[in-house]
């Protein structure tokens, strides 16, 4: 898949307001799923976490293998966690953009924790 079609196929669906996210469990190697925020930018993908003391957050960070179901449509990729503090500003402003309650949020000094990009795998 070129990165003209990854970015073709999210703009499609960025206008969904979640999306459930699969990561692989680190301690049980179980699947888990859950439903997060995110944000699109291209052909790039963001999660933000206001913990990262989640579940999700650290399977993704021993095992950054994803899959993403965004209203019926499926991306299969990895996830990286964010660790300087312009990205994960960048990301905040995004999820502001989006999502009223993030812009509220940040007019009171709260916002993410943490921050992951996801890079969607190419279709075989």
């Amino acid at each position: 898949m070129t990165n003209e079609t990854v970015a073709s196929r999210l703009a499609a669906v960025n206008h969904h307001g979640t999306l459930q996210l699969t990561t692989i469990g680190r301690k049980t190697g179980k699947l888990h799923t859950v439903t997060v925020w995110f944000v699109v930018d291209g052909k790039n993908l963001y999660l933000g976490t206001l913990k990262l003391r989640r579940d999700w957050t650290r399977n993704v960070m021993k095992n950054g293998q994803v899959e993403l179901d965004i209203g019926g449509t499926v991306f299969t990729g990895h996830a990286k966690q964010i660790v300087d503090a312009t990205g994960i500003q960048r990301v905040t402003a995004f999820l502001s953009q989006k999502y009223w309650a993030a812009w509220l949020g940040s007019w009171f000094g709260i916002g993410p924790e943490g921050a992951f990009a996801v890079t969607i795998a190419r279709r075989p």
